[in-house]
């Protein structure tokens, strides 16, 4: 039998894919449980914002066992260097969600929560995730031929498409059904996409905006001061 706190955390996060954290009452999940006790949510979460911090964990505690298991399979097969097996390594276990109500809510949930600031941040800094953190790392060192600035913008730019190309495909499989299941081909066409995106050779234009700008009174490298 399901507890009150496990019928929150799952009908929580499907009522909240579907209408957004702000568009869900108490008392909406409270009737979605079939909770007799209206302080259920206070009482096992402090609240609404704590049922959503607990689906979030819950969600990103499984895609970083995921990961883990592809980040050994790249150690132990010396791929580190292989971008596709590492943004394959970002993408599959969030694609695994894809072939459930309940993992495509956590998709949609975390594409709605989801700040961009994060993406500038120490790689992916929700919760503990040392798979995750490994991948990118190893993404920044893969990409160590672009200037730091294009590489920044690149890798933040992954983690924006991933988090909201996964959340819209939830969305669009929970709309029109089977007719946009095919996860397979979704997945291997995505990454297919995010490695061209990562390795392609930066344009003159973006070369010329990515170079630091010298400050006001600054002498270029290389110039000596005439003394006397």
């Amino acid at each position: 039998m399901v507890s009150t706190r496990e019928a929150l955390i799952e009908h929580g996060a499907l009522l909240f894919a579907r209408h957004g954290v702000t568009g869900v009452t108490t008392r909406e999940l409270h009737e979605a449980v079939g909770a007799r006790n209206e302080s259920a949510l206070h009482y096992h979460f402090g609240g609404r914002d704590g049922l959503v911090l607990e689906i979030l964990r819950q969600h990103l505690d499984a895609i970083e066992a995921r990961r883990a298991r592809l980040l050994a399979s790249i150690a132990a097969e010396d791929r580190q260097g292989d971008l596709r097996a590492l943004v394959h390594a970002l993408a599959a276990p969030m694609a695994e969600d894809l072939g459930t109500s309940l993992g495509r809510a956590h998709l949609r949930l975390v594409a709605q929560l989801s700040h961009p600031s994060l993406a500038f941040e120490p790689p992916f800094q929700v919760t503990d995730a040392p798979a995750g953190t490994a991948v990118v790392r190893w993404l920044h060192d893969a990409l160590a031929g672009l200037p730091a600035p294009v590489r920044t913008e690149r890798l933040a730019l992954l983690r924006d498409q991933l988090i909201s190309l996964f959340g819209l495909r939830a969305k669009l499989i929970d709309d029109a059904g089977d007719v946009h299941s095919d996860t397979r081909l979704f997945v291997s066409n995505l990454v297919d996409v995010l490695v061209a995106g990562l390795s392609a050779d930066p344009s003159g234009d973006t070369l010329s905006v990515s170079a630091p700008t010298p400050r006001h009174g600054s002498r270029p490298r290389g110039h000596v001061r005439k003394v006397g």
